[in-house]
């Protein structure tokens, strides 16, 4: 029977403009209503996730956040907290540092982002209040050397010619002690070993005493894969990856199909309560 329902946030439960439909809204509170747990389980920072739950979604659930170096419960403390080592930190910098990608260093409410001379710009200002630009390696270096900011998720990114290279300098920090995710297509996430959003809904399990076996969870790209692969009743959107949909118990609609609703509407309904057919 499920008990707990968690979603990733961007190709899942945000659709291609960021956001959350009515109906997803609306099938959302319903669950909640009926006794079911929830959770929004993202890369994004927690100021973000929060920010989601506080404008549009309005319920209790917990936030996994920064691919679940953080989780915060409904009541909005903190129950886990994994920040990357700052040495850990440096030895990634000391191999990447001339290799020319986009980086970004992820806080818990606030990012700092490096764009090489040669990296293509986003149509978009990505810098504002909780988004600062970093001139060089140098203030990236100066951000994790601070006492006063924790750096929970690097993040790499590239255009789609330089993949293989990004990937051959990836495999270069397999011998660190870091958990490595990719985020989309032309995005890489790196955070402290063992963390990830499964390992964060581990520890709401034995917090909720709900088993995994009991959670619903949906997801689109490679740092959902375990999530999927391992609760009771993983669910691919139509738009995830193929090796998410190969891995996951079902596959719904697109995240701007509302698939997230049309999958909880047949929970609520009870098609799943009796076996997971």
């Amino acid at each position: 029977m499920i008990k707990f329902i968690g979603t990733d946030l961007d190709g899942t439960l945000l659709n291609s403009n960021c956001e959350i439909s009515s109906e997803n809204i609306s099938i959302i509170k319903k669950a909640v209503d009926t006794g079911i747990k929830f959770a929004v389980c993202s890369g994004r920072t927690l100021y973000s996730v929060n920010d989601y739950f506080s404008k549009d979604l309005k319920v209790d659930g917990y936030q996994v956040v920064l691919n679940g170096a953080v989780i915060v419960d409904p009541k909005g403390n903190k129950i886990a907290d994994n920040p990357i080592d700052k040495e850990i930190v440096e030895a990634i910098f000391n191999k990447m540092e001339f290799s020319n990608f986009k980086v970004v260093l992820d806080g818990l409410n606030s990012s700092y982002i490096y764009y090489p001379d040669d990296y293509p710009l986003p149509e978009f200002n990505e810098i504002d209040d909780h988004h600062f630009l970093a001139e060089n390696f140098k203030k990236l270096r100066e951000v994790n050397e601070s006492d006063d900011f924790k750096i929970y998720k690097v993040c790499f990114n590239t255009p789609p010619e330089r993949l293989p290279e990004l990937n051959k300098k990836l495999e270069s920090l397999t011998s660190l002690e870091v958990t490595i995710s990719r985020a989309s297509k032309d995005s890489f996430e790196i955070n402290a070993l063992d963390v990830s959003k499964l390992s964060a809904l581990q520890q709401i399990s034995e917090l909720e005493n709900i088993p995994v076996t009991d959670f619903m969870c949906f997801g689109d790209y490679g740092n959902d894969l375990e999530m999927i692969k391992n609760v009771g009743y993983g669910v691919a959107m139509g738009n995830a990856i193929d090796l998410l949909k190969k891995e996951s118990w079902k596959i719904t609609k697109t995240n701007n199909d509302n698939g997230v609703s049309f999958m909880i509407d047949r929970v609520l309904k009870g098609e799943f309560n009796k076996n997971r057919a």
